[in-house]
């Protein structure tokens, strides 16, 4: 036997074997993570494997670095499976089982196509082996010690309800993945064909899919380091790709003190380490001009596509900037600039007919939540631009990277990855930072403006920077050695602290993030998924109702602000719905009539909040759970309680009885009806008026909680839409500080307050009534009492605070005036009501 079939043949047949082992549940006894992993390789990255070793060409430092490119390999070859049996008209479940053959074809091609003889490979020094190595497990046990966020305020609920629903129904694009009722709306154009590959590793491993998403998050992660070194090994070999590994460790999404490398499962951080591998082998292309290298970039960029269709947005994006930095660079020179777009054409022609299907199928951006203009950064009346926020919140300091490094990069050119860089910042800039663009793309890209950010690599700025402090350090520049030190510092300081506290004090994050997982009520979605006849569907508050799906084979009725489908016109809707449904003062016939429309079958009420959830339109609490089931246990006949456990409580609705309800619309204890004497303070357009506030105690002292009322009315009906009230505490600065304008007052008063290492303002955020009695319902006639409760801050200086109120209404990403971010006279700079006196705790 020739060397070439040994090398095939061995791993073709262990996959074979390792899936025959699965398939029959002969690895039941193993852990887990081990069964995930075991699936996980033989559906992805065997295949993976078997297709970079057809292709043959060279990658950025050995086969073990390139396990990276095998992930995007095997994702785009798992991926035409599953379209191959929506052709035939197959449940794509049925790759499960006959999927570990199809996993292993690609060897056969290796048997016959790779080439003689294995390319060079750019072979790193051991060094930089081992430090990339330790970054790859230190990024496989950060996810494995956290876990992947499941709160009601990530992602998670969304993609693992979706791959539930998928092996319930065999369809790899379930309609109904949340509501039953759903149809074309309920298509999702953001979810591609990763999900149902994560569905068949969960078939595969005969796991849950709760358990094999937070496995896979651990075990991408470590791939994500091998994908990040390679890009930065074209840098500058060892010291680049090392630097480059960490750069992603420390800096990725701004840092282990996030959780975004903790979601390396999801679609899109699946898609942003595949389009670096991509990225990285469009580079090399550039260098080797051979059909093989051509190869392995078009099959990265079907991978990475294949696992989110936004990939294809960034690639238009990159290798449009790239392909005009060559022609300035090279002054006429095509060579380069054909070269890349010829490769770019194969890409966009192998992807393009998977992307038209989405778009007939699927895209229709008509969702309000989501179409609603967002996250816009006015800088003057006309000219407007994307928050500078979105790349703080993504990149944290990182961000200082990029435009510190532009000239560096100019100079650099000649190397493709250094033109690459230079490129992808500006046209990122251009995008999101120049009005004209902004204004022309926002109506059609909506709030993925915003993730633009995600396009910058920053783990190989770093090692950029990385590798010019040692070459200014090798030829004595001191100058510009303590330069780039300093950046350096700047941009990693904070995430190096972030991921020692991340490593050390675990426990920290599990409760924070504790506070908000939905896991916290695991047991009654448990008991719902075994009891409830399958195909119930669900009335119940919108966090409550985003996890259902994720963890039972039922519907709902309404799910959290942005995560319903961009299609579902009706999103807002049936989040209003699901509010007056189950108003504890509603009429009876309302809440009949959302039953009806909707289909409920069951409701389910829970009170475990230690706090009201942090949602955009209605945010139950524990009060509200005990006036809600309060009139729920009033109506037995309609509403029959059969399962009640520590604050969560589940009902079966009897449609026919609830017919028969008449009344039922109780006084609402925060409304009173509006005096001739009572006084209107308006507050802006569209927004409803103050009519009088209270706050006690008028003096307080630091931690101290304060409960305030405020009344509220509205003088005409008002639209749906997300409604926020801010109470401000702002007082002066300490005496003898000198005062600055006030177009940059809130930048003063943050510096002397990090000086004095103490606040001067501080401020609480609520929706009115906790949305429980929206503003789109307040009447004319009535004055709506809002209560609320804020602690003085520990940290708040002594002094006297001039008490301010506010109401916006603003989508879930704010829009800004360039004057909100540097003046203290703000949008949320409201009216004055009261005052309040602070003295330091034992003080007097």
């Amino acid at each position: 036997m020739s060397e070439r079939a040994r090398h095939c043949l061995v791993p073709m047949v262990s996959g074979l074997i390792a899936g025959w082992l699965l398939t029959n549940g002969a690895l039941g006894v193993l852990p887990a993570l081990v069964r995930v992993a075991a699936a996980l390789v033989v559906l992805v990255l065997l295949p993976g494997f078997g297709w970079r070793r057809a292709i043959g060409a060279p990658g950025p430092g050995g086969a073990w670095l390139a396990s990276g490119w095998s992930l995007g390999y095997g994702v785009a070859w798992l991926a035409i499976g599953i379209l191959l049996t929506r052709m035939l008209g197959l449940p794509f479940t049925v790759l499960a089982r006959y999927g570990v053959p199809w996993s292993a074809l690609p060897w056969l091609a290796a048997w016959y196509w790779a080439p003689a003889a294995r390319p060079p490979a750019r072979v790193l020094p051991r060094a930089a082996g081992l430090a990339i190595v330790a970054a790859a497990l230190l990024a496989g046990l950060h996810g494995a010690q956290l876990g992947t966020p499941v709160s009601y305020g990530t992602d998670s609920p969304d993609h693992i309800g979706t791959v539930r629903r998928m092996l319930a129904s065999g369809d790899a694009f379930p309609p109904d993945a949340f509501f039953r009722d759903a149809g074309p709306a309920g298509t999702d154009p953001r979810k591609g064909l990763w999900h149902p590959g994560v569905a068949l590793v969960c078939a595969l491993s005969h796991d849950d899919p709760l358990v094999v998403w937070r496995a896979l998050a651990a075990l991408l992660a470590p791939l994500f380091v091998l994908n990040a070194a390679g890009l930065a090994a074209l840098l500058g070999g060892g010291l680049a790709a090392a630097a480059g590994a960490w750069g992603l460790l420390l800096t990725y999404g701004g840092g282990l003190g996030t959780q975004y490398l903790r979601e390396a499962v999801f679609a899109t951080k699946l898609a942003d380490q595949l389009a670096l591998a991509a990225i990285t082998a469009v580079l090399l292309d550039l260098e080797t001009h051979t059909v093989r290298s051509r190869l392995a970039a078009v099959g990265l960029v079907l991978g990475t596509v294949a696992a989110h269709v936004f990939g294809a947005i960034q690639f238009a994006v990159v290798f449009g900037a790239l392909g005009v930095g060559l022609v300035v660079r090279d002054r006429g020179g095509w060579t380069a600039v054909r070269r890349l777009t010829l490769t770019a054409l194969a890409g966009g022609a192998l992807v393009l007919p998977y992307l038209a299907w989405r778009a007939l199928q699927s895209y229709a951006p008509n969702n309000i939540i989501h179409t609603e203009p967002q996250g816009l950064l006015e800088l003057a009346p006309g000219l407007t631009i994307i928050s500078f926020g979105a790349v703080w919140d993504w990149l944290g300091p990182a961000w200082l990277l990029f435009p510190a490094s532009l000239l560096a990069w100019a100079r650099a050119a000649s190397k493709p990855v250094a033109l690459y860089l230079l490129t992808t910042t500006l046209a990122v800039g251009v995008l999101m930072f120049v009005p004209p663009v902004v204004t022309l793309l926002q109506p059609s890209l909506g709030y993925l403006l915003m993730r633009f950010p995600w396009l910058l690599p920053s783990s190989a700025a770093v090692a950029f920077m990385v590798v010019a402090l040692r070459d200014a350090w090798r030829v004595g520049r001191r100058l510009t050695t303590a330069a780039i030190a300093v950046v350096l510092l700047a941009a990693l300081a904070g995430p190096l602290a972030d991921a020692a506290r991340a490593f050390t004090a675990p426990g920290r994050v599990r409760v924070a993030e504790g506070a908000n997982s939905v896991e916290r009520w695991a047991d009654a979605l448990a008991w719902m998924d075994r009891t409830l006849p399958y195909g119930s569907v669900v009335l119940s508050d919108p966090a409550t109702s985003y996890s259902v799906p994720m963890l039972t084979r039922h519907w709902v009725t309404a799910l959290v602000d942005q995560h319903s489908s961009p299609n579902d016109s009706l999103a807002l809707t049936r989040i209003l719905d699901a509010r007056d449904a189950l108003d504890p003062y509603a009429p009876w016939a309302r809440t009949a009539q959302v039953v009806r429309r909707w289909g409920a079958t069951a409701i389910a009420l829970n009170g475990r909040w230690e706090r009201a959830p942090e949602l955009d339109y209605w945010a139950p609490d524990a009060d509200w759970y005990d006036a809600a089931r309060t009139r729920l246990e009033s109506a037995p006949a309609a509403f029959e309680r059969v399962w009640e456990h520590d604050r969560f409580t589940v009902y079966v609705v009897h449609a026919a009885a609830l017919d028969l309800l008449t009344g039922g619309g109780g006084a609402r204890p925060f409304l009173r009806a509006r005096r001739a004497g009572d006084r209107a303070h308006r507050l802006g357009a569209g927004l409803p008026e103050l009519v009088s506030f209270r706050i006690s105690p008028s003096a307080a002292t630091s931690g101290d909680t304060l409960a305030g009322c405020i009344e509220w009315h509205a003088p005409r009906p008002l639209p749906p839409g997300s409604y926020r009230v801010a109470v401000r505490f702002d007082g002066g600065l300490p005496p003898g500080t000198p005062a600055s304008p006030a177009a940059v007052s809130k930048l003063w008063r943050k510096f002397v307050e990090k000086l004095h290492h103490e606040r001067y303002r501080f401020r609480e955020d609520h929706l009115p009534v906790g949305g429980a009695y929206g503003i789109d319902r307040w009447a004319p006639g009535e004055v709506v009492r809002d209560t609320f409760r804020i602690a003085v801050p520990a940290d708040v200086a002594p002094g006297d605070y001039v008490v301010k109120v506010i109401m916006t209404r603003t989508p879930h990403y704010p829009n800004l005036r360039l004057w909100d971010l540097t003046s203290d006279a703000d949008v949320l700079d409201g009216l004055p009501v009261a005052a309040l006196r602070v003295t330091r705790a034992g003080g007097r």
